[in-house]
């Protein structure tokens, strides 16, 4: 349970809960950028009800620090630079049964999918409209990139006898397939062991810190699908192009992709950030609320 006082001051009538008015300031000298968060006393109630844990972590996240930092990323000057080297995004899937014919099955072994950038972005607030399906993202942009997915396709040569399907021969190969299309990428934030306590006698939300980054697939253009290196020979004998039925695969599974939300190794941004911060991740944050009624 947090501290009485801080519950009796979540008591007083005043604004609804989670209609949190965020106004951010700088702080002079350096550290964390935000100098105050100005929260109605409903919000305050409702992060103080919510459960010590991941609960509370993610209340303090997306009704405290959130809003104060998508303000914060709006303003001018205050955004982030993303160059090509910057991300990478790769992603397996597991084996699947592209065409299951006795005659001829082929299966693909091993896909992964991987991502790169040719042009590099900025990343900030209220600029590109990205949906990020719950994600606490309070900076993001969009990039132009090519989707490069390598597969093994192995086909099996077989014959139905007695309503069995008797495996004559097969071969695997290595097939890459490209496309091109756009991607969001954004920073996500948590507030990890979050709670509010007096602070020099000042209510305050204290919590560690911790960012991640995190991307999107917001279009593929599923009509440039592109296989190479399709041609089957089993036993010396030309079999067939098998490039319609892996693009036809690829271009369901991008299409899956689309609106999923993956996490993305990114040292190299998140480095960027904690030097626009002024703040180690993982360090602990101090923010001094004030409570309007």
């Amino acid at each position: 349970m947090l501290l009485a006082t801080a519950v009796a001051v979540s008591a007083c009538a005043g604004v609804s809960p989670g209609a949190s008015a965020v106004l951010p300031s700088f702080r002079s000298g350096g550290g964390f950028p935000i100098a105050a968060i100005s929260v109605p006393s409903g919000t305050i109630a409702e992060v103080n009800e919510t459960a010590a844990g991941p609960a509370r972590d993610h209340a303090a996240t997306a009704k405290l620090l959130l809003p104060a930092m998508q303000q914060l990323f709006a303003r001018p000057g205050w955004n982030i630079t993303v160059d090509p080297k910057d991300i990478t995004m790769k992603q397996t899937f597991p084996d699947t049964q592209v065409d299951s014919d006795c005659h001829h099955k082929i299966e693909a072994e091993h896909p992964t999918g991987e991502v790169s950038t040719q042009k590099g972005t900025e990343l900030q607030w209220g600029v590109d409209n990205v949906s990020w399906h719950g994600a606490t993202v309070f900076a993001d942009g969009r990039l132009v990139s090519i989707l490069d997915v390598s597969t093994d396709v192995c086909v099996r040569v077989g014959e139905s006898i007695f309503h069995h399907c008797e495996e004559l021969a097969k071969k695997t190969v290595g097939i890459d397939i490209k496309s091109d299309g756009d991607v969001g990428i954004g920073i996500n934030i948590t507030a990890s062991n979050a709670h509010i306590a007096f602070v020099n006698k000042t209510l305050s939300l204290i919590f560690d810190i911790h960012a991640s980054v995190v991307g999107t697939v917001l279009k593929w253009n599923v009509d440039k699908v592109t296989a190479d290196n399709c041609k089957i020979k089993i036993l010396g004998i030309e079999i067939f192009s098998v490039c319609g039925l892996v693009e036809k695969y690829v271009k369901e599974g991008a299409s899956k992709l689309t609106n999923e939300v993956m996490t993305v190794t990114a040292p190299k941004l998140l480095t960027k950030l904690q030097n626009k911060l002024n703040t180690a991740l993982g360090s602990k944050v101090v923010i001094p609320l004030k409570v309007s009624n």
